[in-house]
């Protein structure tokens, strides 16, 4: 080869890698099930193939995500090409124009191809201006740990209610069931004080009974709503699993994960989680799967929220995929119609568990068992109010129910005004957030009036035996049996000193 022939091979090599670099897109995700990179990688090779465009996979934790995304878009320097946002995101950075509108590609994306629950997610409440296209949905039922069902003898009936479903929690806690490493198998578990996932758990509670966190009043203006009775009811109902002890005050120190790992563990007959752990109990440990755990061997299944006087509604999130404003890259539309199209929806959602938008999709998942239950339950799912302001609304949640955790966790700091208290301070600032003005706020007395008939909600079909039987909570009956027994021996000793 020529020295000329050379030099044109390596200008011609140089400009190759150039371009290649110049091409690469790049996605942000967050950690979606185990091994999120890896997986989102797999599933990115055959775009690359297709089209010889390399992609770049950024994971964020979800700790840090919004911080990090907020900055990013709003100075759009080292933004991605794509990215993933929770569902409750999009309308705030819609609303600050740093997500890119959409509807100029609609005919590409094809709206009717997802369910009605995750596409409301993709814009602001009754705006038509689409900002995000659906990726994965997260709905949360009732998992269950199927050995300890047999055990117990507990089915899907059993659990229906709120009153059988406690009924359950309080057989499990009674029979005093220890694991080989001598753990304690306790029917339910949730975590506590400032867990994100704090508004997730209260709301299938308080939704099933006919509540919201906020709603609007009769000129359509949004406002708080903690301060009504069938959300106080839906409060009431999940502190109660504490107040009856029938789920041990120590959990309230846990959060998502360490729950989650009592559940993976075999402690637990029941929790309120993610359905990723069903498809985890499908793979093995080396593929970050939980086969080889536990619940592996014990099984998992899935049953509805318990219902309420409104039905039983579960609480439905997930993630959608958008694209910075201040992007200009036309391959950036590219990435984001491939790893939103049907083929890899499904492949990508089989990988991390949770479910997939398209209808057509989710047909064929209708034919698993556990899955095709949780496709059966998207049909009362409801998701959070798309407004701007949600996700300040949100945090003002968790603060509040941390506060309300803290109250219970010691019981001489409880009492009724202070939890009144509570709910009007947030109720307050919630009303700040939104910009409105109360004409009336409920009293304590109102309040007690209320709170009193919340509190018996549920308990009618609950033996008052079963109550902290487990040995999580305050069980009086321990403590009365040894200061009768050491009243009887002072007696004894008394009466012999004398003889």
């Amino acid at each position: 080869m020529s020295f000329f022939t050379r030099t044109l091979a390596i200008a011609a090599a140089l400009s190759a890698s150039a371009a290649f670099a110049t091409d690469t897109l790049s996605v942000w995700i967050m950690p979606n099930g185990a091994s999120p990179q890896e997986k989102l990688e797999q599933q990115l090779a055959k775009f690359t193939e297709e089209t010889h465009l390399p992609v770049q996979v950024q994971v964020l934790d979800w700790g840090e995500a919004w911080n990090r995304i907020a900055s990013t878009l709003e100075t759009g320097k080292g933004a991605p090409d794509v990215l993933q946002l929770g569902t409750s995101w999009i309308p705030y950075f819609a609303s600050r124009g740093e997500i890119k509108p959409l509807n100029p590609y609609l005919g590409k994306i094809m709206p009717d191809r997802f369910v009605a629950a995750s596409w409301g997610t993709t814009h602001i409440d009754a705006d038509t201006t689409i900002y995000s296209v659906p990726w994965f949905i997260d709905i949360r039922p009732v998992l269950a740990n199927k050995r300890i069902l047999k055990k117990y003898g507990i089915g899907k009936d059993d659990i229906a209610t709120y009153e059988g479903f406690s009924a359950a929690i309080a057989k499990v806690n009674q029979g005093r069931e220890l694991l080989e490493d001598g753990a304690k198998v306790r029917g339910y578990a949730f975590p506590g004080k400032s867990d994100w996932n704090i508004p997730h758990n209260f709301a299938p509670w308080v939704w099933s009974e006919g509540g919201d966190f906020i709603a609007k009043d009769n000129d359509g203006k949004w406002q708080a709503n903690i301060l009504t009775e069938p959300t106080l009811k839906g409060i009431a109902k999940y502190l109660n699993f504490i107040l009856d002890t029938l789920v041990s005050s120590e959990t309230l120190q846990l959060n998502t994960a360490q729950i989650a790992q009592q559940f993976n563990n075999g402690e637990l007959a029941f929790i309120v989680n993610t359905a990723e752990i069903v498809m985890q109990t499908r793979f093995n440990g080396s593929m970050g799967g939980l086969s080889n755990a536990r619940i592996g061997a014990d099984s998992v299944t899935v049953f509805p929220i318990p219902k309420g006087a409104a039905g039983s509604i579960s609480f439905v999130g997930g993630s959608n995929l958008a694209i910075p404003a201040k992007n200009s890259n036309p391959n950036a539309l590219k990435l984001l119609l491939y790893l939103t199209n049907d083929a890899n929806l499904d492949a990508y959602t089989k990988q991390i568990g949770f479910l997939p938008p398209s209808k057509t999709v989710l047909e064929s998942w209708a034919d698993d068992e556990a899955y095709g239950e949780l496709v059966h339950l998207l049909e009362n799912g409801r998701t959070y109010t798309a407004i701007p302001e949600w996700g300040d609304i949100e945090q003002a949640l968790v603060s509040m129910f941390s506060a309300v955790w803290e109250l219970l966790e010691i019981p001489a700091l409880f009492s009724e005004e202070k939890l009144y208290q509570t709910f009007k301070d947030y109720t307050d600032n919630i009303n700040n957030r939104l910009g409105y003005t109360p004409t009336k706020t409920m009293t304590f007395a109102e309040f007690q009036e209320i709170w009193k008939r919340a509190k018996q909600a549920g308990k009618k079909q609950v033996s008052p035996k079963n109550d902290a039987k487990d040995g999580s909570g305050f069980n009086p009956t321990v403590f009365i049996f040894f200061f009768v027994l050491i009243i009887s021996f002072l007696f004894s000793y008394t009466r012999k000193r004398k003889q």
